[in-house]
């Protein structure tokens, strides 16, 4: 994601949020969410030792 000023920072803004969901984007912003989620779980998998998950 890109911050309002313009900087990949990996996070979305509150207002990027409110924009989603006022523009009736609701369901755009949750496939964003569950993918981010579901990439950072492929990442935990792949770079984690399985000796150190719980």
């Amino acid at each position: 994601m890109t911050s309002d000023d313009g900087q990949r920072n990996g996070e979305i803004s509150e207002e990027t949020i409110a924009r989603f969901l006022e523009g009736g984007n609701g369901d755009v912003l949750t496939d964003m969410l569950v993918s981010a989620l579901n990439e950072a779980g492929r990442f935990l998998r792949e770079e984690m030792p399985a000796e150190t998950r719980h």
